[in-house]
Formats: C-alpha cells, sequence, structure tokens
C-alpha cells in the first residue's frame, strides 16, 4: 500500500486523482479546489508540540501514535486507502507545511518515516 503525503495548496490535488485526508489540528481557511474527503484528527499532531524542535516533537508525537496504538492506526490508515481505491483513487495525507523549503517540516513525513518503520 502506497500512501501519499502532500500540503493542502498542492495545486496536483485539482486532478481528481487523489483522496485527500487532512492529518492537521485544523483546515485551511481558503479555497482548496478540491474536496477534502476526511479529517484523520488522531494523526495531528497536539497543539503544544507546534513549538518544539523537530527532535523532541518527534518523540512526543512517536508516543502519540503508540498511544493510539499501531493497529488500530494501520486500521485507521488502511481504512482509508480502501476507500480511496474503491473510488480508483490513491490516498494522500495532507498538512500546511511545504517540506521543499528546508528549514521547514512537518508532522507528516515523520508519520511517513513511522509508517515505513511499522509497515516495512
Amino acid at each position: 500500500m502506497a500512501i501519499w503525503t502532500s500540503r493542502y495548496s498542492n495545486k496536483e490535488l485539482h486532478n481528481g486523482n487523489y483522496y485527500p485526508v487532512g492529518i492537521s489540528i485544523g483546515q485551511p481557511k481558503w479555497p482548496l479546489g478540491y474536496e477534502v474527503r476526511e479529517q484523520c484528527y488522531s494523526l495531528a499532531p497536539k497543539g503544544y508540540m507546534l513549538n518544539m524542535d523537530i527532535d523532541r516533537f518527534k518523540e512526543a508525537y512517536y508516543e502519540k501514535l503508540e498511544g493510539i496504538g499501531t493497529e488500530k492506526i494501520i486500521n485507521m490508515v488502511t481504512r482509508l486507502d480502501e476507500k480511496a481505491r474503491s473510488e480508483g483513487k490513491e490516498l494522500v495525507l495532507l498538512c500546511f507545511e511545504d517540506v521543499r523549503v528546508e528549514s521547514d517540516w512537518c508532522h507528516r513525513t515523520i508519520f511517513a518515516e513511522w509508517w515505513a518503520e511499522n509497515m516495512g
């Protein structure tokens, strides 16, 4: 199963090939040009984590995911992926940051690392 991550403002999401799911604390306040199909707050960071440096954030975010449980997260993401595939689309998990900017990082890339560690 392949999972994409991106930012809400990615223009490629307008092409209709994706099943967009927000994994951020909030949602965009601007028109997107596509529909965010679901909002998965379980994978969003907690508000207090947003001011942490990346190393502390990663530790706290992994703790959050461990608190939810690996099996529950795998089932949740698998369900989202099945919904996407049933519509002929690919699952994409969304947040705000543009990780192409060297100084920016985002929890969605940290989630991707966690996913790879747990799913291979």
